[in-house]
């Protein structure tokens, strides 16, 4: 079979890296060794030009890699062979643009699977349930890389193709997570997952909101290629203000705590800067009796094996570019969340469940609470608790959360629910009235803006007294309620709604 050097490159990548050693060393003894990738493309040149064949190659003796010990080096050389192959097929894919796109999202999908069985097998063994992804992948593979060869010219057998891919996989991870594993290095691996920055835009582009620095600069946003990020909600009304705190999170790491009233959009704007920005996320939510191990890990058993078993925060800390949201801490115990002080560390290096535990590249860590971590001073918030200073000392600002200015709120009613404007308006000055009650203690607790999505949504079929009872008024305490019909009364018409609906 002739072989252009690219395919010779591309066939020579899938043999054994210890077989391809005993080929660079059989045929350039007096070189040195630079890695698959390089003797790869060295050895293709002689294939290509005929003075060797590729099964010349392939019987030579395995000769085992030179420095062998020096792990950090072999982690590099190895995670550089594994993604070489993908690299050498870019000439083919430029010879053939149409089959050069689904070759290439194929190339992708493939590298992003084997790098997550290669993290699932470091921790506990997992990989058996991605099986069936990587096969379906496989066989996306084996076709486009079919198509590609037959737009240049080759004719390629599927099932060889598909063996050489899987035999490929196999044989570069298994010395990978031997030498990772002697190296104590799983989690710095785990890293290396492909979710990767695709791209920086300014924040405008992204949000909507425009946000200058003092120079009068728009800022920059980085925007990720995580699968797996939450849906973007086109009816979440971002500020400035709110913005301005989490862009300077994204340049520095920093750790956040957004503290505040129920329903001023704590929660969600976690989670909608993860889904604008193309993140994972992950919400842990906190109660009286959460333990250290519910949310970081425990040992327990896997089909009769003891092994450690990562928690939800754990797993979100170890993946590039999550945002993940610690939602009502104050809930629980102090000493449940001693553990936290070594993770929110900068540059933290955690020892726990057998391994060193580093938070991976990009990730965010956020914390959402009804107080300001010196507890609830209001008494509104039964349950919550002082949050320890050492804890608390770890987020390097505290962003008071507050109800959206009336124009705001109203634009934020009618994407939700899809009303007019002045009926938006007509309800949210009565609620803002009860607001300010708030203050002079008349009302104990301010309707939150999902309540007033409630009353409007429900309004046209219970009519505003059953509507304003359920969705406001019966969530209030007694001493509450006579302010609270005062302001319904003044400010809500039953006309108006009747004539807006």
């Amino acid at each position: 079979m002739a072989y252009t050097v690219q395919s010779a490159t591309v066939c020579l990548l899938q043999l054994h890296t210890t077989v391809l050693h005993g080929a660079f060393k059989h045929y350039y003894p007096n070189d040195q060794w630079q890695g698959k990738a390089h003797a790869a493309n060295m050895l293709a040149i002689d294939v290509a030009d005929g003075r060797y064949t590729f099964d010349d190659i392939a019987d030579c003796a395995p000769v085992p890699l030179p420095s062998a010990g020096a792990v950090a080096t072999s982690i590099a050389d190895q995670v550089r062979d594994t993604l070489a192959l993908e690299q050498a097929l870019a000439p083919v894919r430029a010879a053939a643009d149409t089959a050069a796109k689904t070759a290439l999202d194929a190339s992708s999908r493939l590298s992003r699977a084997m790098d997550r069985i290669d993290v699932l097998e470091q921790s506990g063994g997992m990989a058996k349930t991605k099986l069936g992804e990587i096969t379906d992948i496989l066989k996306v593979m084996t076709r486009d890389i079919e198509t590609v060869a037959t737009q240049a010219g080759q004719v390629v057998d599927a099932s060889i193709v598909a063996e050489q891919v899987t035999a490929a996989i196999r044989d570069a991870f298994k010395p990978f997570e031997e030498a990772v594993i002697a190296a104590g290095a799983q989690d710095v691996v785990g890293s290396m997952v492909v979710v990767s920055k695709v791209k920086t835009i300014p924040v405008s582009a992204a949000f909507g909101v425009a946000v200058l620095d003092m120079q009068g600069q728009e800022l920059m946003v980085d925007i990720y290629d995580d699968q797996s990020a939450p849906a973007i909600d086109p009816s979440f009304i971002w500020t400035g203000r709110i913005l301005s705190h989490l862009l300077i999170s994204q340049q520095t790491g920093d750790n956040l705590w957004f503290g505040g009233d129920k329903g001023v959009g704590k929660t969600e704007t976690a989670r909608q800067f993860a889904a604008r920005t193309g993140r994972g996320f992950c919400r842990v939510n906190f109660q009286k009796y959460t333990t250290a191990e519910d949310f970081v890990g425990a040992v327990g058993l896997e089909n009769g094996a003891t092994v450690f078993k990562a928690g939800d925060f754990l797993q979100a800390f170890t993946s590039p570019a999550t945002v993940i949201l610690l939602d009502e801490p104050t809930n629980a115990d102090p000493a449940a969340l001693a553990i936290l002080n070594g993770f929110l560390e900068p540059n933290s290096a955690v020892n726990y469940g057998g391994a060193v535990r580093r938070r991976a590249a990009n990730v965010l860590v956020f914390a959402a609470d009804n107080t300001m971590t010196n507890g609830d001073e209001s008494g509104r918030y039964a349950g919550t608790r002082t949050m320890n200073s050492a804890l608390a000392d770890r987020f390097a600002r505290v962003i008071a959360f507050k109800h959206l200015a009336m124009g705001d709120e109203i634009e934020a009613v009618v994407r939700h629910t899809g009303c007019t404007y002045a009926l938006a308006e007509h309800v949210l000055k009565a609620v803002h009235a009860c607001r300010a009650k708030v203050s002079s203690g008349d009302i104990i607790d301010a309707p939150s803006i999902r309540q007033v999505l409630a009353f409007i949504r429900s309004v046209n079929v219970l009519g505003v007294n059953e509507a304003w009872a359920a969705s406001i008024g019966n969530r209030q305490p007694s001493e509450s309620a006579t302010a609270i019909e005062a302001s319904k009364a003044a400010f809500v018409s039953k006309s108006f709604l009747n004539n807006n609906i």
